[in-house]
């Protein structure tokens, strides 16, 4: 499912001058990789061929033969690739209607640009792996607490012991006590949260599995982590609020969520209702109780 055109439009703002000339090339003329070599390639975008080895690196490709295939898929693709929408500038004079129109056309080309990333064997990969631990402990710190938090809880309600703490020093404590059969997620849009980054390492220190759940593009995170499900850049790192790179790590999660839902029916659908009749009977009660 992922999308070579929109990956390399993701990572362009992070290449450097030798690796956007390589995307840029690639973007105008797709079927440049379909038939050239790496170094005929190079030759066309007046780059070098390292620099497409690096462009691939930086995409989290295995290599060039990868990024030809996404590219192929590219050109099959029914959908119309648009550019990113451009953040909302804020101004006192904005009406309400404006402000809510332009957020929620931000949030649809946002999501959108999820499905472009989605790589369906990294997720089947990341959800056998959480389904096969002996617990999954989670990670994230400010925006990304919240979605890591929802994570949580929803492996919780199907029965997969979980582990989450809003206290970073103690998300480190907690990876300290991982081993060989446990799962990490680590949630950081950036990948350069340093204490998200700390647990991870520690995790990974302790022989866990470790996830990344981040932006397009080589960070820290991504770069220690056993397995990477990547969301678009929707934002500036320097930005008022996370609210689109929440959006677009919340429909991951889901996607996520719902593939190990979806590998465990037996298993997980009788907790779901299980709980949901649970709690909804607990809060009739206490309805009753206060009457």
């Amino acid at each position: 499912m992922t999308n070579g055109i929109a990956l390399l439009k993701e990572i362009q703002p992070s290449c450097t001058e030798a690796e956007r000339k390589i995307a840029e090339h690639l973007i105008n003329n797709p079927k440049t990789a379909v038939f050239c070599t790496i170094a005929e390639l190079a030759n066309q975008a007046q780059s070098n061929p390292s620099a497409a080895i690096r462009l691939c690196k930086r995409a989290g490709l295995s290599g060039y033969r990868e990024l030809q295939i996404l590219l192929t898929r590219s050109l099959y693709a029914q959908e119309d690739l648009e550019e990113p929408q451009q953040t909302i500038e804020l101004d006192s004079g904005l009406t309400v209607e404006t402000i809510a129109q332009t957020v929620i056309a931000k949030t649809k080309d946002a999501i959108e640009r999820v499905l472009a990333l989605v790589n369906p064997g990294s997720v089947e990969s990341v959800a056998r792996a959480i389904l096969e631990a002996r617990s999954v402990t989670v990670f994230g710190v400010g925006a990304s607490a919240n979605v890591a938090y929802d994570f949580f809880q929803k492996l919780t309600r199907i029965g997969i012991v979980c582990s989450f703490s809003f206290d970073a020093d103690n998300q480190t404590s907690i990876a300290c006590g991982l081993d060989s059969g446990d799962v990490a997620v680590a949630f950081s849009y950036s990948g350069r949260t340093e204490s998200t980054n700390a647990s991870a390492r520690e995790a990974k220190r302790s022989g866990a599995t470790l996830v990344s759940v981040t932006g397009v593009g080589n960070n820290p995170l991504e770069k220690i982590s056993d397995y990477v499900l990547r969301v678009p850049i929707t934002e500036p790192l320097m930005r008022t609020g996370a609210s689109l790179s929440r959006a677009t790590q919340l429909v991951l999660v889901d996607i996520l969520f719902t593939t190990i839902v979806c590998r465990s029916i037996e298993r997980s659908i009788p907790r779901i209702e299980r709980s949901m009749k649970a709690v909804h009977a607990h809060a009739a009660f206490g309805e009753g109780k206060d009457a």
